[in-house]
């Protein structure tokens, strides 16, 4: 008996997944929301982070000396990869007002008796400020300062001891081996990139999810409900988990991304986050009185999503009130776990308990919408 109730639900699953792709192949709205437009996003965000995009940054320089040794400093900053520099016309004045309008991204300050005071060995001091309000532009157009420092340092250094008839001692000779887990410089294209493509994904199926409940109301009339819903929304589950996976793929073919741990593992997060964010999108359509305010409150969450997650604040530099926020969106625990396995050869246990974690999301939905659900699609719902 039991196993016939089994079947039944299985034949009613398997029912709606047929009934649902035969419908959706044919409508233009699911083929935009369900892989044209976020692969266009897609297209969009990768010429935002292109190559070169942290590259040639505009910077103005500030020289009151005016000195061949202040002229070559700016021509060494210049021939950098990631710095631009102009020579400001209008001095001190002109150079912050053309950092205040976003037309420069950081200040180099050369002090009067700049080689006077280098050739006397007297340590004059340079000044670069860049525009910490640019999270990633400011910083970047500083990138080849400290080398160029360093470079200076050493071109003086010895002139200055034989000028001064001092010998320089011997230094030991010491070997450093180090490797970087993760080099956000010249990782920066794929490290934003993927995080924007994981947050467009969350977008796009809480959309999709509330767009297909809104025409959901002939469900009421099987006699397995729950398993026609689920049968309905289990063609998307696997649409999104292609697509975050194609998403991927392209940034390991086209921009050189490095993934160190086992892709199947991604596989298996991209699934159970998708399936996260769809349990999402229907307690947004359960507990509203229309699909609009749905929409809206759609827009709200997402918003929470992309400030909490990490990527714009690190979470443990956030209160713990935002610690909490963070920790209860599906986006955060999935974002770690991606990135932990872009890094490393992450073991299955962590991956299997994030996977665990992003099941509850699920689960929580079914017990809250188990007969509130039915309720409110018996209710007719205007579609626009």
């Amino acid at each position: 008996m039991a196993m016939a109730g089994i079947n039944r639900r299985l034949w009613a699953f398997r029912r709606a997944f047929r009934h649902e792709i035969l419908v959706s192949w044919r409508k233009p709205v699911v083929h935009w929301l369900g892989w044209c437009f976020p692969l266009l996003l897609f297209a969009l965000i990768a010429s935002n982070f292109s190559a070169g995009t942290l590259l040639d940054l505009p910077v103005v320089a500030v020289d009151s000396d005016r000195s061949e040794a202040s002229r070559q400093l700016i021509r060494d900053l210049n021939a950098g990869s990631h710095a631009e520099v102009t020579v400001a016309d209008g001095g001190l004045p002109d150079a912050l007002e053309r950092l205040r309008r976003a037309e420069d991204y950081a200040v180099l300050m050369i002090p009067p008796y700049f080689e006077a005071d280098l050739l006397a060995g007297r340590q004059p001091r340079i000044s670069l400020y860049y525009n910490a309000l640019f999270y990633g532009a400011g910083f970047y157009s500083t990138q080849d300062f400290s080398g160029l420092m360093t470079d200076l340092n050493n071109q003086y250094r010895p002139w200055l001891l034989a000028a001064s008839s001092r010998t320089m001692p011997v230094l030991p000779n010491v070997s450093l081996d180090y490797d970087s887990l993760f080099n956000a410089s010249a990782s920066y294209i794929y490290y934003q990139q993927f995080a924007a493509c994981i947050h467009l994904v969350q977008l796009f199926t809480v959309t999709l999810t509330i767009w297909l409940l809104a025409r959901a109301r002939p469900l009421i009339y099987q006699r397995h409900f729950a398993a026609a819903v689920l049968g309905k929304l289990f063609p998307f589950t696997l649409c999104y988990t292609a697509l975050l996976m194609t998403e991927i793929a392209l940034l390991v073919g086209i921009f050189d991304a490095r993934v160190v741990g086992n892709p199947f593992y991604m596989l298996a997060v991209a699934f159970f986050y998708v399936m996260a964010a769809q349990s999402l999108g229907v307690m947004l359509f359960t507990f509203t009185g229309s699909a609009i305010t749905a929409y809206s409150m759609m827009g709200i969450f997402v918003s929470l999503a992309l400030t909490f997650s990490g990527i714009a604040m690190p979470e443990l530099s956030m209160p713990w009130p935002a610690q909490l926020i963070s920790n209860i969106e599906p986006l955060t625990h999935a974002l770690y776990a991606m990135f932990d396995i872009f890094l490393r050869d992450v073991p299955g246990k962590p991956v299997t308990s994030v996977c665990a974690l992003l099941m509850i999301y699920p689960l929580i939905a079914a017990l809250l919408v188990r007969k509130r659900l039915y309720q409110r699609l018996i209710k007719p719902e205007v579609v626009q």
